[in-house]
């Protein structure tokens, strides 16, 4: 499962129109809107500011992840090439940047879902970044989420943990809430979505029955959840 599309730190200001388009993509679970938004970006207004490339990054991360969740790999790979060198261009001017060192380990982490046979080197250098990010700025969201992906994706003889994990995707909801940047954040539900389904895996189903309850009221529209995810949840818990 992959969890961790990340929170731009964009969003701590006023939202773009480009992440409110996203985040109704992300709510109607259209992809082919997600992927025009980046093709547009890029052809229209290319960023050129550290917090504008941090947005398209983010937007690459979720479709990339989409696209190694159904196999496409070859796509897969191209968005991930590309997201890579705008990763590059923010630490070339700001080497210890903790969302640009974050993204750089998490699109690591996609190479190995895509190239098994290279995956212990790419797992090495997907940790060392995330680390880097995390010891940069342990209260940056993106880094957080990172960490937390490390831990619930790493086998356990490679220091995975999936309750551990857990504490760092709820570090990162609170850390949303508490800035108040939890207003049409696709990430945010996306973290609570998340959380819900680990729970779901260790039947604590009470618990994500409540965390996906959580996650409708903020967005009742949220369609996979409101038509899938919970409906699922409840059948279990009534039978």
């Amino acid at each position: 499962m992959i969890i961790a599309l990340l929170y731009s730190s964009q969003t701590m200001q006023a939202q773009s129109v480009n992440q409110k388009t996203i985040y109704k993509a992300y709510i109607n679970s259209d992809v082919t809107k997600w992927s025009t938004t980046i093709r547009n970006i890029e052809t229209n207004t290319p960023p050129t500011t550290i917090d504008k490339k941090l947005e398209l990054v983010n937007f690459y991360y979720g479709y990339a992840s989409y696209l190694v969740g159904i196999r496409q790999n070859s796509q897969a790979r191209k968005n991930i090439t590309t997201a890579q060198k705008w990763i590059d261009q923010i630490l070339a001017s700001s080497p210890k940047n903790a969302s640009a060192l974050a993204y750089k380990g998490l699109f690591i982490g996609l190479e190995i879902s895509i190239s098994k046979t290279k995956s212990i080197s790419l797992a090495s250098q997907s940790l060392s970044a995330i680390n880097k990010a995390y010891d940069s700025d342990p209260h940056n969201v993106q880094a957080v989420i990172a960490k937390a992906n490390a831990l619930y994706q790493a086998p356990t003889i490679f220091g995975g943990d999936k309750r551990e994990a857990i504490k760092f995707f709820l570090k990162a909801i609170s850390l949303m809430e508490t800035s108040k940047t939890t207003d049409q954040n696709w990430i945010y539900l996306h973290t609570l979505i998340s959380v819900g389904r680990a729970y779901d895996k260790q039947n604590k189903t009470r618990d994500a029955k409540l965390m996906y309850e959580k996650a409708l009221r903020k967005e009742p529209n949220f369609r996979l959840l409101r038509d899938n995810l919970y409906p699922a949840i409840l059948n279990r818990i009534k039978n």
